[in-house]
């Protein structure tokens, strides 16, 4: 599909800072003075993904050669993800651009001239992405101009689109709710798909449902929600309580959730820069539109990222907790939100931070054994396995004696600490039980076979466990390691060796798993190659036991 002109250029111009500039360390070179030197900065920020700072030192080099398009457009999109009010002055000064005329467009419609904004919207081509995304920002600029019938019969066409189909009539009935047509609204609402439970949908869906007296349909809502996110369930109790509240009152709150619908949308990798946009648009429009906010934090954090990607860096997890900051006590989604917050806080190696933040959750609402659950993960995270292990147990204690299947990763990060603590007497328990609850898990299947290798016992047993946790999982390079592992203490050299080169391939910067083919090589009597092997995982810091035996084994 060919994507839009502006962003497309706008994508390749940030395509070409982050690659030119991928191999320099943001904080390891001295910036030369000037306009030269700015850019340079900046290159270096939008290198670390953090563009805020690329904005500034844009606005820099800008200030300077103020007619230089390049610099604009690379100012431009710094500052659009950055949410940074100065993208605003920045798309008036730029043509031809996708994204620039959505920001005007936005603008007009924030300061409720809505004939300007339709003046804008209309400027955005038919076809590709923003043919799909023009009809619903004008349907939103006619609500706002007062005529809400033209703005249903704009998207009524386009209800069996293929692609867009279910948001048109999402947006619809929000428009027809917003505007005091229920009949439409009941009729809009019926017809919007809702087999795959999401927040915002729950909440728009739920509210409906209570302002039409129909309580037992908001409650099944909000049931289908937290079966299908139990993340979310912890927030249920708080949303039901603003559930009486209409969701869209004014058209502004109409766009910002145009944009949410299209950010949530958008999924592939090369979508990032767009969807970072459309959530940025959102919250200029309704800063207080909270399940923005946890869409965009979690985007920035890297959540769903594709396999090999490379992982977020620590700048951009500072914007995600930036983006959280302004979220409240008082906002149903805070508890969520704090969750959200921890696990940041956790990924910027702030364990004591996260700890803390999560014990105040806790102290919230005693005795909610998902929370306990967070505190003990961030616990166990910063090896602190004795004090996770209290949690983890107040945690199964609060479900008292039920054992819901979801309850096999309390037992299963229990069992974990345990043996982590060399308790393998009361680990063992605890890690069965995980496996009765979630018996086609396959890291619980990799660990608990795993163990018993190291121990060498019940080999049988766990290779049987792990051919069963590699059918589940195939490409997993430490499942397939452990098989390795297993045939490997029952001397079958010939099989592990096979695994074992399998599972390097996979992972070739695990320490231990090198270590393990470097076993193997030794049994099959292969000196030279194990040493090799050895001196390779010794260089991909093991930890103190495992650097240890390895060098023990170089040794001979």
């Amino acid at each position: 599909m060919n994507m839009m002109h502006g962003v497309s250029r706008m994508a390749v111009l940030a395509g070409l800072v982050l690659c030119s500039a991928c191999a320099a360390d943001p904080g390891s070179a001295a910036i030369p003075a000037g306009p030269y030197g700015a850019y340079l900065a900046a290159r270096y920020a939008d290198a670390a993904q953090d563009p805020a700072t690329a904005a500034r030192f844009y606005t820099q080099a800008l200030a300077a050669d103020p007619q230089n398009l390049t610099l604009l457009q690379q100012d431009f999109v710094a500052s659009m993800l950055a949410g940074d009010p100065d993208a605003a002055d920045l798309a008036g000064r730029i043509q031809g651009n996708t994204l620039a005329v959505m920001l005007r467009g936005n603008q007009a419609v924030q300061e409720q001239n809505y004939a300007q904004a339709a003046q804008d919207f209309a400027e955005l081509p038919p076809d590709d992405l923003p043919g799909l995304i023009k009809p619903l920002l004008l349907a939103w600029v006619n609500y706002g101009g007062g005529d809400a019938p033209a703005a249903l019969a704009s998207l009524g066409p386009k209800f069996s689109n293929p692609a867009f189909g279910p948001i048109y009539v999402l947006n619809a009935a929000l428009i027809a709710d917003a505007s005091g047509d229920t009949k439409d609204a009941a009729k809009l609402y019926a017809a919007v798909a809702d087999d795959m439970p999401n927040l915002r949908l729950a909440e728009i869906l739920a509210s409906w449902q209570t302002r039409q007296g129909n309580a037992a349909a908001a409650r099944a809502e909000w049931q289908a929600l937290a079966a299908a996110h139990p993340d979310l369930a912890l927030a249920v109790p708080a949303l039901q309580g603003v559930e009486q509240n209409r969701v869209i009152s004014t058209p502004a709150q109409g766009l910002a959730e145009a944009y949410l619908t299209l950010a949530g949308s958008l999924n592939q990798p090369q979508q990032i820069l767009l969807k970072i946009s459309f959530l940025r648009f959102a919250l200029a429009l309704r800063p207080d539109l909270t399940a923005a906010r946890l869409l965009l934090a979690a985007t920035l954090a890297g959540e769903n990222l594709p396999q090999g990607a490379p992982p977020p860096r620590p700048a951009a997890l500072q914007t995600a907790l930036a983006v959280l900051q302004p979220i409240g006590t008082d906002d149903p989604l805070y508890i969520p939100a704090m969750l959200q917050k921890a696990s940041l806080l956790s990924a910027l190696n702030r364990p004591a931070d996260a700890a803390d933040l999560l014990n105040h959750l806790v102290a919230l609402q005693p005795g909610n054994p998902d929370l306990l659950e967070a505190a003990g993960d961030a616990l166990r995270s910063n090896n602190q396995y004795q004090a996770a292990i209290a949690d983890y147990t107040q945690a199964i204690a609060a479900l008292h004696g039920a054992t819901p299947p979801g309850a096999w990763t309390l037992y299963f990060d229990r069992g974990i600490c345990e043996d982590q603590l060399g308790n393998t007497q009361a680990a063992q328990p605890d890690l069965l039980q995980a496996r009765a609850l979630a018996p086609n898990q396959p890291y619980v299947l990799n660990y608990i076979a795993y163990s018993w290798a190291v121990q060498g016992v019940h080999l049988a047993e766990a290779q049987t466990m792990l051919q069963q946790a590699v059918g589940l999982d195939p490409n997993d390079g430490a499942v397939i390691d452990s098989l390795g592992y297993v045939e490997l203490r029952q001397h079958k050299t010939r099989e592990a060796m096979g695994l074992l080169i399998k599972a390097v391939q996979l992972d070739p910067q695990d320490a231990e798993v090198n270590a393990h083919l470097g076993d193997a090589f030794a049994q099959e009597g292969q000196r030279l190659q194990a040493v090799y092997q050895w001196s390779r995982a010794l260089g991909l810091k093991p930890d103190a036991k495992l650097k240890a035996a390895l060098l023990n084994d170089i040794a001979g």
